[in-house]
């Protein structure tokens, strides 16, 4: 099944081990200032562009949402959508911490762009870590002072994605080159996230950059539109946290002429190149779901609507019953279609049709001939593909999920203790 929007994927080259550090303009650092127990494990990272970047950001819709959020949002308004770095840290969320969080981030903020010689307002500021901690400044402004430095004299890479990271088992990566007016452009991201997923904006903390250039309202426009079919399409546990952070910096220096209206061919090749790097990030982020066993793609189709379609999508991928199921290789299509009857998605049961890893499980109300042992064998593969047709309607929608576990337990009953 198609997305929304169709793909064309000819249009888009792989750039394998392509990095945010390697798109032109941008460079990266990375160092452990003590947020973290192990000294190994970078948990403070620098993205910086050699000049004003056109930046974009799509938020948590999270009521209970941390000071970065609130710093990066109004440090977008400031700056008309333009930015030089983003400062990261992992290790500590800087949600629920009051006045005194605020003035953290915005410290956090402030000591970055004295470092890089810009203003306040051209730094955006993530974080990501355990909720209702305050965070230790003297250690992350030593870290900020460092990391400007490096940066500066030595132009140091650093492994950006790991830095960003906390439960996640692995970094997450994804890249890809396209032509836009002739020109070859690079789009680069990095992203973290594997529990607490359930974005409703965007991803748990996601940052692409590209030599692309685009005016700010035109970038804006198209990663929100894009985030809408990719990292609003992944969830793990339902929960939406309180950082979920999305952006994406361009640094103009590829050699076309400026996209500056979402619209025409420019913008749609764009589109394509940054909905590649995003769906494959978001799939990411499903397949390293905490204790996570199995990967699973959902589709919905034939519904009323798209809203109808991921309403069943979304109630089917976030159902405890059938992410077991899934689990315990157990075809149990009365989870899923249970699930969806519940969803608040308007659907006929009598003109649906249900596929497990090809194998046709339910049709017109009631449920078909199969042999039970071997769906459950194909339930063993780690990519587990689910199809529901709910009609004949033009409503669709895609879901990346993955299944529940005794491991996910064992991560977030030790997380904070």
């Amino acid at each position: 099944m198609a997305t929304k929007k169709a793909i064309k994927k000819h249009a888009v080259q792989d750039w394998p081990g392509g990095q945010v550090n390697q798109v032109a303009g941008f460079r990266t650092a990375t160092l452990h200032c003590g947020l973290k127990s192990k000294a190994e494990k970078p948990d403070l990272a620098l993205l910086v562009c050699d000049a004003d970047a056109a930046a974009a950001g799509v938020f948590t819709t999270n009521l209970v949402h941390a000071a970065p959020v609130r710093v990066s949002k109004a440090a977008l308004k400031t700056s008309k959508g333009k930015a030089r770095a983003v400062i990261v840290n992992s290790g500590n969320a800087n949600a629920c911490t009051g006045a005194q969080g605020d003035r953290d981030a915005e410290s956090m903020a402030r000591l970055t762009a004295k470092g890089l010689g810009c203003t306040p307002a051209g730094v955006l500021v993530c974080s990501t870590g355990i909720i209702g901690r305050q965070l230790p400044m003297e250690k992350v402004a030593r870290g900020i002072a460092e990391l400007s430095s490096r940066i500066k004299s030595k132009g140091e890479q650093g492994d950006f994605a790991r830095a960003i990271m906390t439960t996640d088992l692995v970094p997450k990566t994804a890249a890809v080159t396209a032509e836009i007016d002739g020109a070859q452009v690079r789009v680069a991201g990095a992203c973290k996230g594997s529990g607490m997923i359930a974005p409703r904006m965007a991803t748990m903390l996601g940052f692409v950059a590209t030599d692309a250039a685009l005016a700010p309202k035109a970038l804006q426009a198209v990663l929100a539109d894009v985030a809408e079919e990719t990292f609003n399409c992944v969830t793990v546990d339902g929960d939406t946290s309180t950082n979920d952070t999305l952006f994406c910096l361009a640094s103009g220096r590829a050699e076309h002429p400026a996209i500056k209206s979402a619209k025409g061919p420019a913008y749609e090749a764009f589109r394509e190149a940054l909905y590649v790097v995003c769906d494959s990030l978001a799939k990411q982020i499903a397949s390293d779901g905490e204790g996570a066993q199995h990967t699973i793609t959902l589709y919905v189709g034939g519904a009323k609507n798209d809203a109808h379609a991921k309403l069943i999508g979304r109630a089917v991928a976030e159902s405890p019953l059938v992410k077991t199921a899934i689990a315990g290789c157990d075809p149990n299509w009365g989870r899923i279609m249970a699930a969806a009857g519940r969803s608040g998605g308007t659907f006929d049961p009598a003109e649906s049709s249900l596929t497990v890893q090809g194998f046709e499980l339910f049709r017109g109300g009631t449920p078909t001939e199969f042999d039970g042992a071997q769906v459950s064998d194909a339930l063993k593969n780690r990519e587990v593909s689910i199809v529901l047709m709910v009609g004949n309607g033009p409503g669709r929608a895609k879901f990346y999920t993955c299944d529940l576990t005794h491991g996910y337990i064992e991560v977030n009953a030790d997380y904070h203790t």
